[in-house]
């Protein structure tokens, strides 16, 4: 393996020192990982690719390193493949979630003033029925619903008579601009305070426009009904379950409309899992992929909303004003 390439030279170094933990126990940790990538499918000329790497599972050694050498050592049974070998950096790192998107690749931290950026957002407009939901409002890309202010992007839903609706709002979507197959999307924003808001953080197939919904899959991030501002939801809309999916589980958060807290999604080959400021509380994992429950192999792209009524949005206050969603960032990382 003269030609390993550098990034190979790093890990078995890195791995190197392991050695000398419990040697008598188990073969020397770098050479135990040369074994195992030389009995591995490699490149032609016997070096793993960075792709092998990648595939095999070896990333994210941010941790503590003399955990790594300790528990690694002191692996029982003796891990032979290197995924078992990422397993154990894993529990090491308690972060098996987040594993394998940590390099920020897309992000809009809002902070041009004025409109969003247009080389990263479009809109949707109009009601379009109720958008399938009931819902009330009218989106527009007027500044009074939506704006860049202060670092924040600013989602108003506001109680007007507006092209024969009562309310106005807006809906920013990154299609045709960004969309994305895999990733952890990380959205830090404060939700709309009044009754009757329905605000979401979601994403759709890129390919509704050809195969429609639900085939096309939807990942929502973060939904919060309008009688209910402590808790939100996470949910998967699919062709297994749709519309008032089973798909789906609320979780707690108080300072909800308050503060600011971060919703994110971690999207990967084998599940997509959801959090609030890095606690997991839902993950879908269907064991067996079908075309019906996991159409999420497939580029999707983000949304940003507030909705008026409609199924989460409920009973709208007569008193009803407007009210606000401040949006800090939206990031993805893959």
């Amino acid at each position: 393996m003269e030609n390993i390439n550098l990034a190979f030279k790093s890990i078995c170094l890195f791995f190197f020192f392991t050695s000398c933990v419990k040697d008598q126990d188990i073969p020397y940790v770098g050479e135990l990982i040369e074994k195992i990538v030389a009995d591995s499918k490699s490149s032609v000329d016997g070096s793993p690719s960075i792709e092998d790497l990648s595939n095999a599972g070896i990333q994210n050694l941010i941790g503590d390193q003399n955990k790594y050498k300790v528990a690694i050592a002191n692996a029982s049974p003796v891990p032979t493949t290197l995924t078992e070998m990422q397993q154990i950096i894993n529990d090491v790192n308690g972060d098996r979630a987040y594993l394998g998107n940590t390099k920020l690749v897309w992000s809009d931290e809002f902070d041009s003033e004025g409109s969003p950026l247009d080389s990263k957002w479009d809109y949707d407009i109009g009601t379009n029925n109720g958008w399938g939901n009931g819902e009330s409002q009218y989106y527009t890309t007027l500044e009074d619903n939506v704006k860049v202010e202060d670092g924040l992007l600013i989602i108003t839903a506001k109680k007007e008579n507006f092209e024969g609706a009562n309310y106005t709002s807006a809906r920013l979507k990154s299609q045709g601009r960004y969309s994305f197959t895999y990733g952890k999307v990380e959205i830090r924003a404060k939700l709309p305070s009044a009754a009757g808001t329905w605000p979401a953080l979601w994403m759709l197939g890129s390919n509704i426009t050809s195969v429609g919904w639900p085939k096309c899959g939807e990942i929502d991030i973060m939904e919060q009904k309008g009688w209910d501002k402590s808790r939100v939801s996470a949910a998967l809309h699919n062709q297994s379950s749709s519309g008032n999916t089973i798909h789906f589980k609320e979780v707690d958060v108080p300072t909800s409309v308050s503060e600011f807290h971060i919703y994110a999604v971690n999207w990967t080959p084998k599940e997509i899992t959801f959090s609030v400021d890095g606690i997991e509380y839902f993950t879908y994992n269907p064991e067996d992929k079908t075309e019906l429950n996991w159409p999420y192999d497939k580029p999707q792209f983000i949304i940003l909303n507030v909705a008026m009524g409609g199924n989460l949005g409920g009973e709208i206050p007569s008193d009803f004003n407007e009210s606000s969603m401040q949006i800090d960032y939206v990031r993805v990382y893959r």
